[in-house]
């Protein structure tokens, strides 16, 4: 048995790098960051949890995968746009590669903040799958 998180992330990094209306809005789609990264982008990864999800048949896993936006606009319209292009991208099945299968996709949670700075708004997004080894 192994667990799914990189295969879901790196599926996830590939859909939303390659949905064209997405990549129309952000600099781009990152694992992490530097201070010269240029604003609006979307990071994916951070705060992943993984509990079992098996039966007596199969090994399985339910993740939670939060994605982040980050963007200077001078209010949250810019991060809710970019919000809504991710959910688009994420509406369609996922396929993941390592002998998993994505068997439940849910948006649990989002939110935009105003980060310490008063510039940078900081949308927050997790997303919960249901996954099991085929």
């Amino acid at each position: 048995m192994k667990t799914a998180i990189l295969s879901l992330q790196t599926a996830i990094y590939n859909r939303l790098s390659n949905d064209a209306q997405l990549a129309a809005k952000i600099t781009g789609v990152y694992d992490a960051v530097d201070e010269n990264t240029v604003f609006p982008y979307v990071t994916v990864g951070n705060g992943d949890t993984v509990n079992n999800w098996s039966t007596s048949t199969w090994y399985g896993e339910e993740l939670t995968h939060t994605l982040h936006v980050w963007s200077r606009y001078k209010g949250k319209k810019e991060a809710v746009e970019i919000m809504n292009l991710i959910i688009n991208a994420l509406s369609q099945p996922l396929s993941i590669d390592g002998g998993f299968l994505v068997e439940f996709t849910q948006l649990e949670f989002m939110e935009v903040l105003s980060d310490p700075d008063d510039i940078t708004r900081h949308g927050v997004m997790r997303y919960r799958f249901k996954i099991r080894n085929q």
